[in-house]
């Protein structure tokens, strides 16, 4: 098969979604293209910005990384060690060589040394492993990003993970999780950075396809903790309809963006959780670590205590 775009080179990756095949180059090309644009749509990054890249070691992470620094913006890339035995090691390799091979050097925080490694954590505080995990990454997110005067922070969410999420939402009527589901999560005062996802618009297999033809060295196993999480669930229904009607996600997830305003306004306001918890325009402080929150502790703060380990630094 030749590559649909050039009509010259053998086609090295298929994607029946877009009804295309690209060789590598040309590939590329497509691939620019649709995070420029998925970036340009919702105005997600600007050319002065400072954007703060979190990475794990897995291929979407690394690629975001990747593209991004290509399309020329000011990254840095911020690695949240989990404290996960033997697998938390081997990601933190994969980022330091990948950064190294760039001439970066990765931000790293490690959370046994912040006294709430994952597997205890969750353990202590009876949550689940994933649930725990969101928290405590959010939390350091944001307080790395203001800390260091970084202007927005970008993860490596796909179309997979985002579509699997939002039929999460649908299937039990999540009122308040849909209307915050979106590629931008704007800052707030009170010292809430903005957040984005540039890859919403590429699959998780074309990240994988590019960051295979990129070379990019990457974790490919699953973390251990996530193998009892419901987005897996999500994710293989999905992709028993895309094999069959190829594009199906792209249409869910594009069509909810679309027409967002309008789905949500069949949603009553007490569902939807229009305003803050505490009722207050715009988040205040946590009174143990001073990060923002609606709340008079920060879920960090809380989570710790639980932990038992004292409050943080």
């Amino acid at each position: 098969m030749k590559c649909k775009r050039c009509r010259k080179a053998a086609a090295a990756v298929d994607l029946p979604s877009h009804h295309s095949a690209f060789c590598p180059d040309c590939f590329f090309v497509f691939f620019r293209r649709q995070v420029e644009e998925g970036i340009r749509k919702f105005s997600l990054l600007e050319p002065r910005d400072r954007v703060l890249v979190c990475v794990s070691g897995g291929k979407d992470s690394l690629v975001l990384w990747d593209i991004l620094m290509e399309l020329g913006y000011d990254t840095e890339g911020l690695y949240i060690d989990l404290g996960i035995e033997g697998y938390s090691d081997r990601s933190g390799e994969k980022i330091a060589a990948f950064a190294a091979s760039r001439g970066k050097e990765p931000i790293v925080v490690d959370l046994r040394r912040e006294g709430v490694p994952i597997p205890e954590a969750a353990k202590r505080s009876r949550k689940e492993e994933c649930s725990v995990c969101g928290t405590v990454k959010r939390y350091f997110f944001n307080r790395v990003a203001a800390t260091r005067g970084f202007t927005v922070v970008a993860t490596g969410h796909n179309l997979d993970d985002e579509a699997a999420r939002l039929l999460g939402n649908l299937l039990h009527w999540h009122g308040d999780h849909l209307e915050r589901q979106h590629p931008l999560l704007p800052g707030e005062g009170g010292g809430l950075v903005r957040k984005v996802k540039p890859l919403w618009r590429v699959s998780e297999m074309e990240t994988a396809a590019y960051g295979f033809l990129k070379g990019i060295d990457y974790v490919t196993e699953e973390c251990p903790m996530s193998e009892d999480a419901t987005s897996l669930v999500y994710k293989e229904a999905l992709s028993l309809l895309e094999e069959k009607m190829p594009g199906t996600r792209s249409r869910l997830y594009m069509g909810f963006l679309t027409k967002k305003g309008t789905f949500l306004n069949f949603l009553t306001s007490a569902e939807i959780n229009e305003a803050p918890p505490s009722g207050a325009e715009h988040p205040g402080t946590c009174a143990v670590c001073g990060a923002p929150t609606y709340a008079e502790t920060c879920g960090f703060c809380r989570l710790k205590e639980k932990v038992g380990r004292g409050a943080v630094r």
